[in-house]
């Protein structure tokens, strides 16, 4: 028993120095484990850096994904309002048009019948001024007639049309012409009055003749010749207005000239 506690004495002996001689590191060992050490940081470091920056960019990119979804978010809100007021306008176009076609339905009729009346007038009329008027009532017509010509258009045309033929009415005029009277053509001077009276003067200022409207002819006026050459220059504002006698009652019998 003693020598066997003398043994394991002498083995504990002899491996002390051993142990201590394997766990004390060599210098070439500690460089080796510091550089390692060294180079794990700096890629722990990098590791750490790249992270970073990932992070930052990843952090800039949710920024500007959420400042677009809000200005999305405004722009739909706008784009509704204005989706709003553009079918409230539509609207109204729709009810302004067929508005119009009700009211285009109605009124092209009544002027059709005015210009037909007023063209049944203008030929019933005194015959002055034939051509140009005619020539007036044949344009509107076209126009009437003018599928892509505006309502309001042909309206005004024909109402333009309605106070000329009104003033007519108002006014005085004398003009020179040549005009088929006794059956032949002759020289006159055009004496009209308003729509009252229609005369002819013959070039020396001798002769006078009233347009008669039941018989559609000239007949010869007696007695009447100055006056109504003076108000012949009235009208050519040749002579002041003055008190002139003119025969606008019923003409007396036929008298050959």
């Amino acid at each position: 028993m003693r020598q066997l506690l003398l043994a394991a004495v002498l083995c504990l002996s002899l491996a002390a120095p051993l142990a201590a001689q394997q766990t004390t590191p060599r210098p070439d060992e500690v460089q080796r484990q510091a550089l390692t050490a060294v180079q794990v940081r700096q890629q722990t470091q990098r590791l750490a850096d790249r992270h970073a920056q990932a992070k930052a960019r990843l952090l800039d990119r949710i920024e500007a994904v959420r400042r677009r979804l809000e200005e999305t978010a405004r722009w739909r809100k706008k784009v509704r309002a204005y989706l709003a007021d553009q079918q409230a306008k539509l609207a109204e176009l729709e009810r302004r048009r067929q508005e119009y076609q009700r009211i285009r339905r109605g009124l092209e009729p009544l002027l059709d019948q005015t210009l037909a009346r007023l063209e049944a007038m203008v030929e019933a009329d005194l015959p002055f001024l034939l051509s140009e008027r005619r020539r007036r009532l044949e344009d509107l017509a076209g126009l009437l007639r003018d599928y892509d010509a505006s309502l309001p258009r042909k309206t005004r045309r024909l109402l333009e049309a309605l106070a000329v033929e009104a003033r007519y009415g108002g006014m005085a005029g004398a003009v020179e012409t040549e005009r088929e009277i006794g059956g032949r053509l002759q020289r006159v001077c055009m004496l009209r009055l308003g729509r009252l009276a229609l005369f002819a003067l013959s070039g020396d200022g001798a002769r006078a003749w009233r347009w008669d409207q039941g018989k559609r002819r000239f007949l010869p006026v007696e007695g009447y010749t100055r006056d109504l050459n003076l108000a012949a220059e009235i009208a050519r504002r040749h002579r002041v207005a003055s008190l002139v006698e003119i025969p606008l009652g019923r003409l007396p019998q036929e008298v050959r000239p």
